[in-house]
């Protein structure tokens, strides 16, 4: 097992112990399909997934984990394939979450998982803030939200270091489905 999915079930633990000591009097689960128009490498599809836990009606405690698979980039005439798994954690304020429309904010920090086809790349952190709607009656709701992410990190091939910086727009678009509302 490499150090990458090592690192990768520890953050699954971490978040399965914060997620099952959190009160489950009412949160929500989703699934969406994702875009990250970022700016050094090529644009990329992705497809995640989120939980959140409300603390206080309008306050929620979520988490994001998206896998975006084909982001590519060309570095002194070689074409660099890449991946990357931000898992977010943060902080959403919903405005209306008991009405039809619910608009909301957060923001939070995000740890990077990073794979490179050619060279190697680190893991690194950065941070996202999000605008978005939920739309629809009873406890399924379709959702909208913009993320900007913002992230630095450094390619090597072979002798070379390049930086590159992953600093974009994320459009999410799925379903949540919610309890205890």
């Amino acid at each position: 097992m490499n150090l990458k999915k090592l690192g990768l079930c520890a953050v699954g633990a971490l978040i399965f112990t914060v997620l099952a000591s959190a009160p489950a009097s009412a949160g929500s689960f989703g699934v969406y399909g994702a875009y990250w128009d970022a700016k050094d490498p090529d644009s990329s599809w992705g497809v995640g997934a989120r939980v959140g836990f409300d603390f206080v009606k309008y306050l929620e405690l979520e988490f994001h984990g998206t896998y975006y698979g084909d982001f590519g980039q060309d570095i002194l005439g070689t074409s660099v394939d890449m991946r990357a798994i931000p898992v977010d954690g943060g902080l959403r304020i919903n405005f209306l979450p008991e009405k039809v429309v619910n608009p909301y904010v957060g923001a939070g920090f995000t740890y990077y998982f990073l794979d490179v086809s050619d060279g190697s790349v680190d893991n690194t952190t950065g941070w996202y803030a999000e605008g978005g709607l939920e739309i629809g009656k009873g406890n399924t709701k379709f959702m909208m939200e913009a993320v900007w992410r913002k992230m630095d990190t450094s390619v090597s091939l072979d002798a070379f270091d390049f930086d590159t910086t992953f600093d974009g727009i994320t459009a999410q678009v799925g379903v949540n489905w919610t309890w205890g509302q």
